[in-house]
């Protein structure tokens, strides 16, 4: 037999056949059908589903054969999945390739053969549907439409099949992802929980067990409500309720809770809600920071302060009290010095040391005192700060956010708030507490600011990670799902949806042939060519591996901005010739869905055209765009 030379497509066939895990398998009933119906219109004794693997040719469905495999060399079928059209040998005994065969020369002495090519979904050559007879037929183009068509019902099986793993490995995708998040969840360094509408914890990660002290199944039995400190019970469920309410957004504050010890703990929490795909609430999002040592120095700084104006007093009735021995007095009044002096620099060496911003302002708002923090935040000499006005030190912007607390704390109130101050080393979040002088007469108040910027960073970083893919930085699946859901709710404000579906051509062959490290860099590379060709409200995202999607609505039916939006991305890709040196040629298959926003649109109908026009551009040659219309 004469060699048949390989397809170009070679290794992305035998790949698409092993992820497929197809070879070796036994029968399928429903192709079974399908070859004994084959046999029995073309009237012929064989008909047979072939699979093309590395080195043999092997048989899915078989009928009136007893073999299950031959060697690929003298396959026929090797020639057959070459051809463009039905591949028809009337004589196998004339035909220079086949005639030296075994299954020509041996019995059962084959002389007829006719096979057309079952593609996958890709439109790469997997096999054949073929009929075979040891004797000679007339075969028409009529014969060869018929054929056709029996193989795209047995392609139609494969495809299912294709769709099946391709789904599953989404699915295991999904799965990791989760695995990261819950990893971040359990390692983080604040404690962190989910909690019902009701109360109930839902979820808790280890710090949080650790700083209340609880087992985590013991925890997971009881309400936030059951562990909170009662005076501090009220204050949260009042600002729950606006959450639920609409209100607010989230909410900061101090409160403490009763470990299982019987300990009172002061944390900082910070709630946040989530919402179902319906823009429901579903639960709540808690973050706990340990402030047990903020509240003990607050306390120990209001002691000292309390000790002092005790020490001062007790030294002037002493004073009284020697008035009438002059030398006694002067001595008294060194002594009394002396011990104020030794106080005032215990005062300041303890407030200096704090990691936090300490100070006292009068009623007219100059600063009467400041810790050594307020020269590493904003570059002043301490000294200095002494008399300024307290906008001129944090900044116009910060004390417009905080003026209506220091009102409060000027009222005799005490008042805890978040704030940003602008400092030398750029912009921090601060959660400050303002606590009004016991003697009204002084005309003061002190100023507690501790630095929260890692939190926010925390919490802006785990938001982010969760909506966005972090190769492309893109919106990932999961929110590309949820702002589809949302322009669908509100149909008044998305008139019309346009979406695309992208797929790389050849992508699969730039990972094998250089490795998936470059193969990051090409898909680095298309998004950032996706974010050129889209406008400035256009939803562009990752949904995994190298598929992405755009999404958006406009008043009137977008055909034409999908169309100019395609050109320019085929455009972009086509521009790119080079990624770090390597050439290479870029394009993509593009399917687009075009709908009307109304009660009959659902998003499984919208990427299901999306892909089926894909599939066709896939068909078309690739490299192109294809729209499919909801009606």
């Amino acid at each position: 037999m004469i060699p048949v030379r390989l397809p170009n497509t070679e290794k992305q066939r035998i790949e698409i056949l092993k992820s497929l895990q197809i070879l070796d398998t036994p029968p399928s009933e429903q192709l079974d059908r399908v070859t004994r119906l084959a046999a029995d219109f073309f009237n012929v004794p064989i008909a047979l589903v072939t699979l093309i693997d590395s080195d043999r040719q092997w048989f899915k469905s078989c009928f009136g054969l007893s073999l299950t495999e031959t060697s690929r060399d003298i396959s026929v079928c090797s020639h057959a999945i070459m051809q463009r059209s039905v591949f028809v040998v009337p004589d196998l005994r004339k035909d220079p390739r086949f005639c030296h065969i075994p299954p020509v020369v041996e019995a059962p002495h084959l002389v007829f053969y006719a096979g057309c090519q079952i593609h996958s979904r890709q439109g790469i050559p997997l096999g054949t549907l073929c009929i075979i007879d040891s004797k000679k037929h007339k075969f028409s183009h009529d014969d060869e439409r018929k054929l056709s068509d029996f193989a795209k019902i047995v392609e139609q099986y494969f495809h299912s099949l294709e769709e099946t793993t391709y789904t599953r490995k989404v699915e295991d995708n999904l799965s990791n992802t989760e695995s990261m998040f819950a990893q971040t969840f359990n390692q983080a360094a604040v404690g962190m929980a989910n909690v019902s509408l009701t109360g109930q914890w839902l979820r808790v990660n280890p710090k949080l067990c650790e700083l209340l002290g609880y087992p985590e199944p013991e925890l997971l039995n009881k309400t936030f409500q059951e562990i909170t400190y009662p005076d501090d019970l009220n204050t949260d469920l009042g600002l729950l309720q606006d959450v639920l309410d609409g209100k607010i957004e989230t909410y900061t504050i101090e409160k403490r809770y009763i470990t299982k010890q019987k300990h009172i703990f002061w944390v900082l929490l910070t709630v946040s809600m989530v919402r179902n795909s319906q823009g429901m609430p579903h639960h709540f999002i808690s973050i706990i920071v340990d402030i047990n040592d903020k509240v003990s120095i607050e306390y120990e700084l209001k002691k000292l302060t309390d000790e002092l104006e005790i020490r001062v007093k007790d030294r002037t009735e002493q004073l009284e009290k020697m008035l009438h021995l002059v030398n006694e007095e002067v001595e008294q009044r060194i002594e009394t010095q002396n011990l104020l002096n030794i106080e005032k620099e215990r005062l300041k060496e303890i407030t200096d040391n704090v990691p936090a911003l300490v100070s006292c302002v009068n009623h007219q708002l100059h600063y009467t005192f400041n810790n050594k923090t307020y020269e590493d935040w904003f570059g002043l000499q301490t000294k200095n700060i002494i008399g300024m006005y307290m906008p001129d030190v944090i900044g116009k912007t910060s004390f417009r956010a905080a003026q209506r607390y220091i009102e409060k704390v000027i009222a005799g109130q005490k008042v805890s708030f978040e704030n940003t101050l602008p400092t030398k080393e750029g912009l921090k979040y601060v959660q400050t507490t303002l606590i009004p002088n016991r003697d009204r007469e002084q005309g003061e108040f002190y100023i507690l600011s501790l630095d929260i910027t890692e939190l926010k960073q925390l919490q802006q970083t785990l938001i982010f990670e969760a909506s966005h893919d972090m190769l492309t930085n893109l919106p990932n699946r999961r929110s590309f799902i949820e702002t589809l859901n949302n322009m669908l709710l509100d149909p008044e404000q998305h008139t019309w949806l346009a979406l695309f579906f992208l797929d790389l051509d050849g992508f699969k062959g730039i990972n094998d042939s250089y490795g998936h490290e470059f193969g990051d860099k090409v898909l680095q590379t298309v998004a950032e060519i996706i974010c050129k060709s889209v406008r400035l409200n256009d939803m562009a995202a990752r949904l995994a591996g190298d598929e992405f999607t755009i999404l958006f609505s406009h008043p009137d039916n977008p055909q034409h901005i999908v169309s100019a939006i395609s050109q320019r991305l085929l455009q972009g890709l086509a521009e790119v010739t080079h990624i770090d040196q390597i050439p290479v040629r870029l394009s993509a298959s593009i399917g687009i869905a075009i709908g009307l926003n109304d009660d009959l649109l659902k998003p499984e109908t919208l990427l299901s055209l999306a892909d089926k026009a894909m599939y066709q551009a896939k068909q078309l040659g690739k490299g192109t765009f294809c729209i499919e219309y909801h009606s």
